[in-house]
């Protein structure tokens, strides 16, 4: 099943979508798209469509 989930990420300097993928797949998740929603001082907020 595809569904969907927002997750936060710690904010870098120098943001590349490898390091974005990494994280997610260090949180375990099996993600098909993402996309940042929202910045703040510390982290990235991310949807995400995940396959459970």
């Amino acid at each position: 099943m595809i569904t969907t989930k927002e997750v936060k990420i710690d904010k870098i300097d120098n943001l590349k979508s490898e390091y974005i993928e990494s994280q997610l797949k260090q949180m375990g998740f099996d993600v098909l798209r993402w996309a940042i929603t929202e910045v703040n001082d510390t982290f990235y907020t991310l949807n995400i469509a995940i396959i459970e």
